[in-house]
């Protein structure tokens, strides 16, 4: 074995030149300690993937689109009527369209009164957990079972198709459209509402809405209420799952409008289609590109480390004396090789 020693051409370090250090090893300790964490947080992220959001012009031609809405108004369904109303022209009444039947108004539990809703922009998974189709159930003639109560109100409901244009949707007191102009005092308007859903596309009824579960009351004979919404086309995708949605914008102001001439008091929901398209999907990268980022990551915070052990070294040796090496020996030399 000597023999063999003395022909090595990268001698090691003599035995009487090395002492063990407990300082070190509680530091590499810790060291590794960080990098398991770094790894353990790094295979999170490779398999949680990340969420990427694009925005592009959208190239599908559609002309038009449904309005899903379901409210409550402060009238008999009678003296009601709903209008829809472009820019191409196009002006019909979609009241035979609707389900409008009679109800004792109220406001539900849980709904924002005189007030905006908080808006939050829901995530992937919320959207993929609650975008189930739905549907809206068929109308039903309540006065004829309890004709005890008074049946102040209008339970308007269900989905219309419109043109993808800017237009406007409108409810309106009926005497106010059509020519029977004295059949119904003015006096007997009251347009306060309660709006329980107002979407745009496919009617998915467990996502919320900026418009969903509030309500404005008046008790002003002359109010009119008017939302501006800005509707954009929105794709989420994950894992091969795809949901189109519209999510739109929304600001509104209220005006008293008594009912002279043309200008009547209305309901008033004016929307505009944005040509963009926000695409929101879960992204992963590949796997070769996982290894290769960790393998990055972990050296660069071992060579970090070395040099601040190093360092730090140095500063206690400088500061405080020999004796405070990370490297001290009780015998009080430095642990050095040949090398040193």
């Amino acid at each position: 074995m000597a023999g063999l020693r003395t022909f090595d051409a990268f001698p090691k370090t003599e035995e009487q030149h090395v002492r063990k250090s407990s300082k070190g090893g509680y530091t590499s300790i810790l060291t590794y300690v960080f990098l398991i964490f770094i790894a353990w947080s790094e295979f999170g992220s490779f398999f949680g993937g990340y969420v990427d959001e694009q925005y592009g012009v959208s190239k599908d031609l559609r002309e038009a689109v449904q309005i899903n809405m379901d409210m409550f108004v402060h009238m008999p369904c009678q003296w009601l009527d709903v209008i829809v109303q472009d820019h191409t022209g196009d002006r019909k009444l979609v009241r035979e369209e609707l389900k409008m039947e009679s109800i004792p108004f109220f406001l539900p539990f849980g709904t924002a009164v005189n007030e905006r809703n908080e808006i939050a922009s829901l995530g992937l998974d919320e959207v993929l957990a609650e975008a189930i189709p739905g549907q809206f159930r068929d109308q039903i003639d309540f006065g004829s079972e309890d004709e005890s109560k008074e049946f102040n109100g209008c339970h308007v409901f269900g989905t219309i198709t419109v043109n993808m244009v800017k237009g406007d949707l409108i409810i309106i007191p009926r005497s106010q459209s059509v020519r029977d102009f004295g059949r119904m005092p003015p006096d007997a308007i009251n347009l306060s509402h309660v709006i329980n859903e107002f979407s745009f596309g496919d009617f998915y009824p467990y996502i919320d809405n900026p418009l969903d579960r509030s309500a404005r009351i008046t008790a002003e004979h002359t109010t009119s209420f008017h939302y501006h919404t800005s509707v954009v086309p929105t794709i989420f995708q994950k894992l091969g799952a795809e949901v189109n949605t519209n999510q739109y914008s929304l600001s509104e102001t209220k005006h008293e409008t008594p009912p002279s001439g043309l200008r009547v008091p209305a309901i008033i929901f004016s929307y505009s289609f944005e040509a963009l398209t926000i695409t929101i999907r879960d992204e992963r990268i590949s796997f070769w590109q996982f290894i290769v980022r960790l393998v990055a990551i972990l050296s660069f915070i071992v060579y970090i480390m070395t040099w601040a052990f190093t360092l730090l070294d140095m500063i206690l040796v400088l500061l405080l004396g020999p004796k405070w090496s990370l490297r001290y020996q009780r015998d009080g030399r430095q642990k050095t090789g040949i090398l040193e």
